[in-house]
């Protein structure tokens, strides 16, 4: 069957650098605190780690867990610090940290105007709130080179959930064997899509160990090798 859509994940899959924003957006809270708080910049910048570990245990999978205001709030809280006047500040700190370091990687931009240029759908399907993406993009410059945009805050349920995926195919007017779907993280990315249907595409970059699955997937060890796997599938 013809493809007609491709959904690609954002984070370390059409840019790098979101580990190196993410350690310097916690190093940059730490020292907000130092200066604002009276608690020591290395106590802070663990706790609020520790902030964003503990949400994921209490909400699994629920896209509040990406809330960096509410991650800054809990972190102020457990040092008994009244967070009303310093987490939406902590929230931008961290994020200008991530949007420093993002690197578009090479050939994504030329690649998505290709795939448009064909007449195949560009959605992005990605974990995290829907401003903090819209921003991604627009700083990338890949805001105006996809069709669309579908968060896990839009969708209710994070990756590999499958409220986002069958929101990427409503989107996209597709079937799941219309639509392919590339991203960094097998789990989220690959097992998720398939459990609906959905081809996937891995994005092999962060030295992770070989993995078998019970179903075929494809492999790439860069993004110019993923376009070209992604236009034999659209040839085929």
């Amino acid at each position: 069957m013809k493809r007609k859509a491709v959904f690609f994940d954002l984070d370390d899959t059409l840019y790098s650098g979101f580990p190196e924003g993410d350690a310097e957006g916690f190093i940059r809270c730490g020292q907000y605190a130092a200066a604002n708080c009276g608690v020591s910049a290395e106590d802070f910048t663990a706790r609020i780690r520790q902030a964003r570990e503990d949400l994921k245990v209490v909400l699994p999978r629920e896209p509040e867990i990406h809330d960096r205001t509410l991650v800054a709030q809990q972190a102020l809280e457990a040092f008994g610090i009244n967070p009303i006047p310093h987490a939406e500040a902590m929230h931008d700190l961290y994020w200008s940290a991530v949007f420093d370091h993002m690197i578009v990687r090479p050939g994504v931009a030329d690649f998505l105007t290709e795939l448009r240029e064909r007449g195949i759908k560009v959605g992005v399907c990605t974990n995290m709130l829907v401003g903090i993406q819209m921003r991604k993009l627009c700083r990338l410059g890949l805001a105006d080179k996809v069709d669309f945009l579908v968060t896990s805050e839009e969708a209710g349920r994070d990756k590999p959930d499958s409220p986002i995926f069958e929101l990427a195919l409503k989107k996209a007017g597709c079937t799941p064997a219309e639509a392919l779907m590339v991203g960094d993280n097998f789990t989220h990315d690959i097992i998720g899509a398939h459990r609906v249907g959905i081809d996937g595409l891995w994005l092999h970059v962060h030295g992770e160990p070989p993995v078998t699955a019970d179903f075929p997937f494809l492999e790439a060890a860069d993004f110019y090798q993923a376009a070209d796997l992604i236009r034999s599938a659209l040839d085929n």
